[in-house]
């Protein structure tokens, strides 16, 4: 009888054969559209330009344009005044930012006002 038992637990054992599950191409695969090149994503930002939403937490004056140390401190200073304004319960700005070859442009989202453009 031993030799029953080991017979049948070989057999039951072993996998029943079955079609390989196929391979489900991943998210990125899925989603890829054409090719953008150099050309396509510049016509973006011809004419109007993209518009984004935002927060404006305020606007600070540098004397240099270059260097992260220099754009951190000035962020650290406008977030340090932002947190005293919302302390007070004021509230952040909305605003549109157009962006485009011309350059950019900060919208007040309520007005439609331009507050600021760098150009």
């Amino acid at each position: 009888m031993s030799t029953e038992a080991e017979t049948t637990s070989t057999v039951n054992s072993q996998p029943e054969q079955q079609a390989p599950p196929k391979a489900q191409p991943s998210k990125k695969e899925k989603k890829k559209g054409p090719e953008k090149t150099d050309e396509t994503l510049l016509t973006r930002f011809k004419g109007d330009g993209v518009r984004y939403k935002a927060k404006l937490i305020g606007i600070d004056d540098v004397p240099e344009a270059r260097g992260d140390k220099m754009s951190q401190d000035s962020m650290m200073k406008l977030k340090g005044m932002a947190v005293a304004a919302r302390s007070q319960g004021q509230h952040k700005q909305r605003i549109w930012v157009n962006i485009s070859l011309s350059g950019i442009k900060i919208i007040d989202e309520k007005t439609g006002v331009r507050n600021d453009s760098f150009s």
